[in-house]
């Protein structure tokens, strides 16, 4: 489909006013953690004409030849590592602030919410706060201790009534009395928890498309939803709009990106032994972009949540009732990261377990959030600081991105910006903001001729598809990429790499054929990758565009149907 031409008047300098209270927040997610296998391709085309900021889908975009590639390739006098003479432009400034904040990426947040408790407790004994101890309600910062940069905790809570949970039992005969726990427990309901536990199922986990059970691998009990009842919820606690600032940060934008809360499991680790080894969650729905664990208060020791990202980890630390007395504790964490549950030596570990899903609406359901004015980010004064000189891309051009995070981006329809997370959402914005178009576009990583090669092919197609097409040449790989994958008009060498490939976030993108001593079907894999059309320099400013690559707009069944969107629709 063709875009429109950009008009040639310049973009307005509207930096508006920043919000302080929010930089904080959103620096500890503006970095990347890439540990990918190719280098950065830093190719700038200073002679290059192309109405740049035209729609991926514009016809009359051409990439230059092979042999105009290679010349220009060698004027620029680029080196394979990427750290040639660009030290003291801001593109190799960005790069660098990129690589090197990687150790401060925000992937999980925690806190604590104190119990206001007028029955006795009798699941822990009474003690005397010392002196130099910080009362329950100022310890939120201890209660979910991390190991990793920034702060992950929320701001202190007001006070919580005491949770009630009531289950069916398996003996249908049992009355309801004996089918309700009250949190902190009080003596009313004590003798209960054993029957919690009794009757409750063991609890599976998912492997090769199957539900195992293995306690070497997993060792807890379950129950569903339909089988249990709480009073508890994440939204009118607060949890839900603290995670959405710390993790689902919006921009200054009408349509507000909205956390849904789904409760899903209710779970319970025994001591001794009880554990999970570490695991990363099977995505319910696309629209999934991580869980919320919530920790009621009974007392355990050990059962730490261990979240990982890259080499970071960050430790949710729930066992600390006799300090700080009964508080309803939890922990958010991204979709793709890795975690899990150290060994629980004695007690009982309850947990509560949601799926997140992005969602859209005017914001949440409790403590609306202050938007996230990306301007006020560090990331943004690097992209800004790119964009508004005139000797990048003078004549327009493009920018890729590889994304930070791992997204199910082969599965039909599914690759949507609404889902994008950390750094990843806030590069998209930020160049929004400053007047670029963005798309997202698979990058294909596999060459069946096993050549050492990095990424090479953008492709137009997301959803995984099977061709009954036979690979025996190279030329049988050309044309299976060209009539039937689709090939974007825009080569590698034409766009400039701020990162490097992260093949641990590959998915399978088409099924093909091959030969040997008989015929076998191959998978090939991408990457999912942002495509940032920058404007050309026309007098002292960058040309507006009045498209962009937005492809999140529409509902599911037509979101890609009539690309772009009008860049005031975007996010």
């Amino acid at each position: 489909m063709m875009a429109s031409d950009p008009p040639s008047k310049p973009l307005t300098d509207a930096q508006g006013a920043h919000q302080a209270e929010m930089a904080d927040v959103a620096s500890l997610s503006l970095s990347s953690d890439q540990h990918g296998e190719n280098t950065f391709r830093l190719s700038i085309r200073r002679d290059d004409k192309r109405p740049a900021g035209r729609s991926l889908y514009d016809e009359e975009y051409e990439s230059n030849s092979e042999s105009e590639s290679q010349a220009q390739n060698q004027s620029t006098s680029h080196n394979e590592t990427g750290s040639e003479d660009h030290d003291g432009s801001f593109l190799g400034q960005l790069q660098e602030w990129l690589k090197s904040h990687s150790k401060d990426a925000l992937f999980a947040c925690g806190g604590a919410i104190p119990i206001i408790n007028d029955t006795p407790e009798v699941d822990a004994p009474k003690r005397e706060q010392s002196a130099d101890e910080n009362p329950p309600s100022d310890s939120v910062s201890d209660s979910s201790r991390a190991s990793g940069s920034g702060s992950s905790t929320a701001p202190s809570a007001p006070p919580h009534p005491p949770v009630t949970l009531r289950w069916d039992p398996r003996d249908p005969k049992t009355p309801a009395a004996h089918c309700k726990l009250n949190f902190p427990i009080d003596e009313s309901t004590a003798d209960n928890l054993d029957r919690l536990v009794a009757d409750m199922e063991p609890a599976t986990f998912g492997r090769g498309g199957e539900h195992v059970y293995d306690e070497s691998y997993r060792k807890a009990s379950k129950m569903d939803p339909p089988q249990f009842t709480t009073s508890f919820c994440p939204y009118t606690s607060g949890i839900v709009s603290v995670v959405s600032q710390l993790l689902l940060p919006n921009p200054l934008s009408e349509k507000q990106r909205t956390l849904k809360a789904e409760l899903y499991k209710l779970n319970v680790y025994t001591g001794p032994s009880g554990h999970f080894n570490s695991h990363v969650d099977t995505p319910r729905s696309r629209s999934q972009i991580g869980s919320l664990v919530v920790c009621l208060p009974v007392r355990h020791k050990g059962g730490s949540l261990e979240v990982n990202q890259g080499d970071q980890t960050m430790s949710f630390n729930w066992d600390n009732m006799d300090s700080y007395g009964p508080q309803i504790q939890w922990a958010a964490f991204y979709s793709d990261c890795k975690h899990e549950v150290q060994e629980v030596y004695s007690g009982h570990r309850i947990t509560l377990t949601y799926n997140l899903y992005v969602t859209r609406g005017d914001g949440q359901l409790s403590n609306q959030p202050t938007p996230l004015d990306i301007k006020s980010t560090p990331l943004f004064g690097h992209l800004e600081e790119l964009i508004t000189d005139n000797t990048f891309l003078p004549d327009g051009g493009y920018i890729g991105f590889y994304t930070t995070h791992a997204y199910p981006h082969t599965l039909s329809k599914a690759c949507l910006t609404d889902t994008l997370k950390g750094i990843d959402m806030n590069v998209w914005q930020a160049f929004q903001h400053l007047g670029c178009g963005v798309c997202l576009r698979p990058v294909l990583i596999t060459d069946p001729f096993e050549r050492p090669k990095p990424p090479n092919h953008i492709g137009t197609k997301f959803p995984l598809t099977n061709y009954d097409w036979a690979i025996e040449m190279e030329d049988d790989w050309q044309g299976l990429l060209t009539e039937r994958w689709g090939l974007e008009k825009l080569s590698m060498d034409d766009i400039v790499w701020l990162n490097e490939a992260d093949k641990s976030n590959e998915q399978a993108s088409f099924a093909f054929i091959t030969y040997g001593n008989e015929p076998s079907t191959n998978l090939a894999y991408s990457l999912c990758a942002i495509i940032v059309g920058v404007p050309k320099y026309s007098g002292n400013a960058r040309m507006a565009l009045e498209k962009t690559f937005d492809l999140s707009g529409g509902e599911e069944g037509d979101w890609d149907e009539d690309p772009p969107y009008p860049f005031d629709d975007g996010m």
